[in-house]
């Protein structure tokens, strides 16, 4: 619940949406990034994936770029960081869907609820480095379309 708490502030910005309905159902050796026998991964956006390999590319793009993101960020509560921290505990039971129900509810007209601090931290670093490694554009201000908050969060009171 801890790392839950802080991912919340992830694209928790106003400009954010674009609820993305995304499953990742790992296959094989799960946070294996470093292993030599890598299976090579098509250079394609996430979503063009094959359901077979979209594990395989959280495993190897994911977890290694993100990790210290998070750990930088705030190494106590993200001492741990796996596919639990954004899709939760029930993770593999639920495919991997997103955006995760259990993350924080956003609500854009107020979100004072929320530490400034981690609200920049993941406009500035978590969201766009997530829509680089998905290779998708980034939702903006200037461009609602592309990856952005609700790609992990669900806005509070059922709202898109």
């Amino acid at each position: 619940m801890k790392t839950l708490a802080v991912l919340v502030l992830v694209l928790a910005l106003a400009a954010c949406g674009g609820k993305s309905q995304t499953s990742t159902t790992p296959t094989g050796s799960q946070g294996s990034a470093g292993s030599a026998a890598q299976e090579t991964l098509p250079d394609v956006p996430f979503d063009q994936l094959p359901d077979n390999m979209k594990g395989k590319f959280m495993a190897q793009k994911v977890i290694p770029a993100m990790k210290p993101i998070f750990q930088n960020h705030d190494a106590a509560k993200f001492a741990k960081f796996d596919c639990e921290t954004c899709h939760g505990k029930d993770a593999k039971a639920r495919h991997f869907q997103m955006p995760n129900g259990d993350l924080p509810k956003l609500d854009f007209n107020d979100m004072s609820k929320f530490d400034k601090k981690d609200v920049e931290w993941m406009e500035t670093e978590v969201k766009p480095t997530m829509a680089k490694i998905l290779q998708m554009q980034e939702m903006t201000k200037e461009n609602m379309k592309g990856f952005g908050c609700l790609g992990c969060h669900t806005m509070a009171g059922g709202g898109q």
